[in-house]
């Protein structure tokens, strides 16, 4: 795209450090431009203003831009500020653009309208921008005129006429030239007050747009921390269930082995000689009780296992599976723990009170 295609404020944006502090600089222009001609003071006054913004261009395109009430040009600094300044930074603007239309007297009525407009577009109510003029201007924000009415040419013909007659300026004026050193004193104050408010608020929306920026980087790994442990947790939940499984698969494996061994040994003892049926008999009844040999399958021992060995098994597996060992785990991983800890202690209960 070749730069003939953007508006001359379209290019500042597109160069400029900083759109916000260009779009600034813009709307303030605009409230200078409607006060009457600019001249060397008026755009020395700009300048003292802004001296905190960062938009590293001239100020003459801008001013050129105001004067000729490019409302395209206007309408997209609109947008962009709306956009970039909120809480203090918008009201720090609003302060900066009360003194340009106050400072030097009653805003005009372009201004006054151009002052509610900016509120307006920052969302500051009525009653607070009445309450922010009056503390920026030192007097109350008055209504505007309206030219439709006579009362409006009267009280201007009134106020012209009134100029015309002051005498001209005299010897005797020291104490009015006093007066005004200490006006242009007080003007010099605020404007420098309105220049470290200005950077006050900006500092202060750079530290709070970097701790949101801190606190959404902790809130995703917070998240990603979350998410990697709770697929920890299934891994593991899956990897008990599976070994509850083998262990599940292993046992019938064994128990079909027993039945198995059984059944050869009634066969044979029944094919020996003076193999009758009480020999049968007595040789079930001496048989291990299939109870008694789950429990010694689950604390890993063999049939004829003795009291010793079945404590020093259980005090084995015990320790092992205890769910105080997987409580960081996940619930997932503490419940499987729990009930392959409690067929441990069961089986070591059952064999201690029938050995």
């Amino acid at each position: 795209m070749t730069a003939a295609r953007f508006s001359p404020f379209e290019l500042l944006l597109l160069q400029s450090r900083d759109q916000a502090d260009t779009a600034a600089l813009l709307l303030l222009a605009w409230v200078l431009t409607q006060q009457g001609p600019v001249g060397e003071s008026e755009r020395a006054h700009l300048t003292a203003l802004t001296g905190a913004f960062r938009h590293g261009h001239e100020l003459a395109p801008v001013l050129e831009v105001a004067a000729s009430q490019d409302l395209g040009a206007i309408q997209l600094a609109a947008e962009v500020l709306q956009k970039e300044l909120h809480g203090e930074t918008s009201r720090a603007f609003l302060r900066l653009a009360v003194t340009l239309a106050t400072e030097e007297a009653e805003p005009t009525l372009a201004n006054h309208h151009v002052l509610r407009f900016l509120a307006d577009l920052l969302g500051v109510a009525p009653a607070e921008f009445a309450a922010l003029y009056a503390s920026q201007a030192g007097r109350p924000l008055r209504e505007p005129g309206d030219p439709s009415r006579h009362a409006y040419w009267q009280r201007r013909e009134k106020g012209a006429r009134e100029r015309r007659r002051k005498p001209p300026p005299g010897k005797g004026d020291e104490p009015q030239d006093e007066t005004q050193e200490a006006i242009r004193k007080r003007q010099r104050d605020e404007r420098a007050e309105a220049r470290r408010q200005a950077r006050a608020a900006r500092a202060q929306a750079r530290h709070e747009q970097h701790k949101a920026k801190e606190q959404a980087r902790a809130r995703q790994r917070a998240e990603r921390e979350a998410e990697r442990r709770h697929k920890q947790a299934r891994r593991e939940a899956e990897r008990e269930r599976q070994r509850a499984e083998r262990e599940a698969a292993r046992q019938r494996r064994q128990a079909h082995r027993e039945r198995r061994r059984e059944s050869h040994d009634e066969r044979r003892q029944r094919s020996r000689p003076g193999g009758d049926g009480t020999h049968h008999a007595h040789a079930r009844a001496t048989a291990p009780d299939p109870r008694i040999r789950s429990a010694l399958t689950v604390l890993g021992l063999e049939p004829g296992a003795s009291r010793g060995e079945i404590r020093k098994a259980y005090r084995r597996l015990a320790q092992a599976h205890h769910p105080d060992r997987f409580h960081r785990e996940g619930e997932a991983i503490v419940a499987s723990a729990s009930r392959r800890f409690q067929r441990i202690r069961k089986a070591y209960d059952f064999l201690m009170k029938v050995s």
